[in-house]
């Protein structure tokens, strides 16, 4: 089905693979990198040009206007913020940073983590841990429906939980402008229009046969050479998380956290040699809460159909975060309101802990 590839190497970190039943242009190719430019240059907390960095940078604060584009995104947090009581909150951009994960962070991966379980730990000791949360998003104004953003001291937003999935809808847009004849027309149901967006494993996929299926192998949270399972997906959006990928070495993390926008930690700063050298790993799953990485999950996978929202990878990257971060109660509305369905996997591998609602599209392994 699928003979066309576009790939954009590094976009929002992961890279982006667009296939497709017709050729993708060289003028929409450039027309979606050009997005990808703009997008970082807005969203990311990497680029030294991001207005999100500007802020950050703000000793002061004031006022930060977005584009319109980011509207929708904000909403979703708004929503997911409410609904969870906090727990999924944009400004978990300074918990990370206090963590250490900037542009410096080293990955540890997942099998060396594994196989150190005595002396790293995602779930280990945390009680050292003093974070430092100055704004909530709550507390940063904007007019009702707008995009600017009004502050009075730094702020260190990170969008990550939703923003990959929501960039994802966004080229979705793109290419159903082009291959729908440059109107916003239902792509999902036009023929000869197949195509699958696919960022680091959030993907869209839109199918001309309301009833065709492709397979997506899911990840082993245990052993991420295998799949712990296989969803057979229609028109809609799967995104998934999982604290397998991103852990690193918690290095003097008391220390950081009372400095969470300086990029060094020196002792003239009031840090003593022994700040919390901590044997923790973390992870950018973090409760906003307690600014302490989730560790009562593995893994989660969200499903959202095409035509339940206008946003669905956005609303499926959101919940499979939300899954870490807060009671699965807490969530129904949203999951109600998008038709959405998940599972998720609790730690102990041995006894294959898999939760999953009735429809969740899926077979485990396991089951």
């Amino acid at each position: 089905m699928f003979r066309n590839v576009v790939a954009i190497e590094r976009a929002l970190g992961t890279g982006i693979i667009i296939s497709s039943s017709v050729p993708i242009s060289q003028r929409v190719e450039q027309r979606i990198r050009a997005f990808v430019d703009e997008y970082e240059r807005t969203l990311s907390r990497f680029r030294e040009d991001s207005l999100v960095l500007r802020m950050a940078r703000a000793e002061h604060g004031g006022e930060f206007e977005f584009p319109t584009w980011v509207q929708p995104l904000f909403a979703i947090y708004d929503e997911f913020y409410n609904a969870t009581h906090g727990a999924f909150d944009a400004c978990v951009g300074a918990d990370l940073l206090a963590l250490g994960y900037d542009n410096s962070v080293q990955f540890v991966p997942e099998s060396v983590v594994s196989a150190s379980n005595d002396s790293v730990s995602v779930s280990g000791n945390w009680s050292k841990y003093r974070r430092a949360l100055p704004v909530k998003w709550a507390d940063i104004s904007r007019d009702d429906g707008g995009t600017t953003l009004c502050t009075n001291q730094p702020v260190q937003l990170d969008f990550g939980a939703a923003g990959k999935g929501y960039f994802v809808d966004l080229v979705t847009q793109i290419i159903k402008e082009v291959l729908g004849g440059d109107s916003l027309s239902d792509c999902d149901s036009l023929s000869d229009c197949d195509f699958l967006v696919n960022a680091g494993g959030d993907m869209r996929a839109c199918f001309s046969d309301e009833d065709y299926q492709i397979k997506v192998a899911l990840e082993n949270p245990f052993d991420t050479t295998q799949a712990v399972g296989a969803a057979s997906i229609v028109s809609g959006a799967l995104c998934a998380s999982s604290n397998a990928r991103r852990r690193w070495k918690v290095k003097d993390a008391n220390c950081l956290a009372a400095n969470a926008f300086e990029s060094n930690c020196h002792k003239s700063n009031g840090c003593e040699s022994d700040a919390f050298e901590s044997n923790l790993i973390a992870t950018h799953l973090i409760n906003a809460l307690d600014g302490i990485p989730a560790c009562d999950l593995c893994a989660s996978w969200a499903y959202v159909p095409a035509k339940t929202c206008d946003f669905p990878t956005a609303y499926a990257d959101a919940l499979a975060t939300a899954l870490f971060v807060s009671q699965e109660n807490d969530l129904q509305t949203i999951v109600q309101t998008v038709g959405a369905e998940f599972a998720v996997i609790s730690p102990n591998c041995a006894a294959c802990q898999v939760r999953k609602t009735s429809a969740f599209p899926a077979h485990f392994f396991a089951d």
